[in-house]
């Protein structure tokens, strides 16, 4: 019986290095969990530029995007620029994780849009290590403006197109950054010098400076913008004596609240245009004049299919 008890206690040990040697390759081959970036902005739109947030899948969006008149536009007589007010209304629907769809209504030059939004790349660490997140928006739109200048504009001619490539990435808990090469096409341009097609490169960041609120800016510039005619510094002129004023880069800075089922955003922008096209390739407002419109985005959410 001693002998017995013995050799039991031999093997003892050998048992225990052989279960802790099982487990460690065991532990070896447990594949290493993907853990992805969430919330690098609180919305889907900095101010005028998107960004790399999708609202989740079966989630309907509706978003009011409001511009007050400018404040160099007799802001009291205009009712602290309400009377000269620009809205934009737009409804989005998540059909997948990685899909929004949508459509729009702007009041500035009675435009009509759809667009999609698409994500590339997520943001990530773990087995799956991505650095940036990478997210594309293609846009349409369609002025249904009454233009009376003898210049024929079918409904080709009234067509514009934007397609944003935004690549994003939240560096810490506060800060997040991205930068969106855009491209810009209206199939109609003032004059035939000017770019039907232009290229733009914006740049944003937002910083968190409470758990519901955040600094955002945002600027866009135009690589190769176009002019406009200036008729307010000769009304009198003749078409070919007008003489050009250049367009403005967007910028805009503002503040983002967050609050339960609402992402309410304020901001001051030079960028009168609410749509993407007029907002960065025909804005003609600029912080040196006092060309400045007081604004708000409100967005809320409603989940369709859960």
């Amino acid at each position: 019986m001693l002998k017995r008890l013995a050799f039991i206690l031999c093997l003892v040990p050998l048992c225990t290095y052989a279960q802790d040697d099982l487990l460690s390759e065991l532990e070896e081959d447990q594949p290493e969990t993907t853990q992805y970036t969430f919330a690098t902005w609180k919305g889907t739109k900095v101010v005028n530029l998107q960004t790399n947030e999708l609202p989740g899948k079966g989630t309907l969006q509706y978003t009011i995007l409001h511009r007050f008149g400018a404040f160099n536009d007799d802001f009291f007589y205009n009712f602290m620029g309400l009377d000269n007010a620009q809205v934009r209304l737009t409804l989005d629907y998540s059909p997948t994780p990685w899909l929004n769809l949508g459509a729009g209504h702007t009041g500035f030059r009675k435009t009509y849009d759809v667009f999609a939004k698409y994500r590339l790349l997520r943001q990530s660490k773990g087995s799956v290590n991505m650095p940036v997140s990478v997210t594309g928006f293609s846009s349409a739109y369609y002025s249904a403006l009454r233009i009376d200048d003898g210049i024929e504009r079918g409904f080709g001619r009234r067509m514009s197109y934007v397609h944003e490539l935004i690549i994003a990435r939240k560096f810490s808990q506060n800060f997040s950054a991205q930068i969106v090469p855009t491209l810009i096409h209206s199939n109609l341009v003032e004059r035939t010098a000017d770019n039907n097609t232009q290229i733009a490169i914006g740049l944003a960041a937002r910083y968190k400076i409470t758990p519901m609120h955040a600094i955002t800016v945002e600027w866009v510039p135009v690589l190769n913008p176009n002019q406009y005619p200036n008729f307010e510094a000769d009304p009198l002129a003749l078409p070919a004596d007008v003489p050009f004023q250049n367009f403005s880069n967007a910028l805009s800075i503002g503040i983002d609240i967050e609050t339960g089922g609402h992402v309410f955003q304020l901001f001051v922008t030079n960028a009168r245009g609410v749509a993407e096209p007029y907002a960065f390739a025909q804005n003609t407002g600029s912080w040196l004049d006092g060309d400045l419109h007081f604004g708000f985005n409100i967005s809320r959410v409603f989940t369709m299919v859960r």
